[in-house]
C-alpha cells in the first residue's frame, strides 16, 4: 500500500512549537497571553496581534522554528513498522513556503536528522489541495491535518483521514479522524486486511 503522510502536525509537531513561540513572543509584545482559547488557529485571533505583527513574526522566525521541530509522538515508530511490512511511505507536504529557504533541503535535512525513513518526498504547489500529486503518485490513503485537504482528496477518489490536532478536532464535516499514530496504524491494518 502507498501511504501518503503530511509532515507538519502529522510527523513534525509544528503546532506545539509554534504555540510555544507565540507565547514567548507575546511576552515581548503585550503580555496578554491567549485571549481566545477557541480560535481556529493561533494566527486567527488566539492572540491580540495584528495581521502585520503575525506576518512579521512568521517571516522572521518560520525557518528557525521549522528546522527545530519535535516529532509527533510515535510517528517514527509506526512509520518504521509500516515500511518494514512492505508499505511505501510518501510524504506529501505543502512546505513550498516563501518563509523557508530551500524548503526541500530543509525538509530532507530535518527528516534525516530525525532518522525518518521514507520512499518519496513530494512538495506540492498548493498546501490546501494535494489531490493532483496524490493521484499522480498512486497514493492509496492519505493522512493530513487540514480538513480542506481531506475533503478534496476524498472528492478525487483518495481515501483520506484527518489527523487530530488541537485546532481541527471540532470539525464536523463527516471527515473520518484518527487521534494518534497507534490509531493510524490500526486503520491501515484494517484497510490492508480488506484487500
Amino acid at each position: 500500500m502507498t501511504i501518503g503522510l503530511d509532515i507538519d502536525n502529522v510527523i513534525a509537531d509544528l503546532d506545539k512549537s509554534l504555540l510555544q513561540e507565540f507565547l514567548k513572543e507575546d511576552e515581548n509584545k503585550r503580555r496578554k497571553g491567549i485571549i481566545n482559547e477557541t480560535a481556529e488557529h493561533m494566527t486567527q485571533g488566539m492572540f491580540d496581534w495584528s495581521k502585520e505583527e503575525i506576518k512579521e513574526f512568521l517571516d522572521d522566525n518560520m525557518q528557525r522554528i521549522t528546522e527545530n521541530l519535535d516529532i509527533v509522538k510515535d510517528a517514527k515508530k509506526y512509520i518504521d513498522k509500516l515500511r518494514s511490512e512492505g508499505n511505501k511511505i510518501y510524504l506529501v507536504t505543502g512546505r513550498n513556503s516563501k518563509r523557508l529557504n530551500n524548503p526541500r533541503q530543509l525538509t530532507e535535512d530535518w527528516l534525516h536528522s530525525n532518522n525518518i525513513i521514507y520512499d518519496k518526498l513530494i512538495l506540492t504547489n498548493n498546501s490546501s489541495n494535494k489531490s493532483k500529486e496524490c493521484i499522480e503518485n498512486g497514493v492509496d490513503i492519505m493522512f493530513d491535518d487540514r480538513p480542506t485537504n481531506c475533503i478534496l482528496l476524498r472528492e478525487n477518489g483518495i481515501k483520506s483521514y484527518l489527523f487530530k490536532t488541537r485546532y481541527n478536532y471540532r470539525y464536523s464535516l463527516n471527515i473520518p479522524m484518527v487521534n494518534d499514530w497507534e490509531e493510524l496504524y490500526k486503520l491501515i491494518q484494517e484497510e490492508m486486511s480488506k484487500k
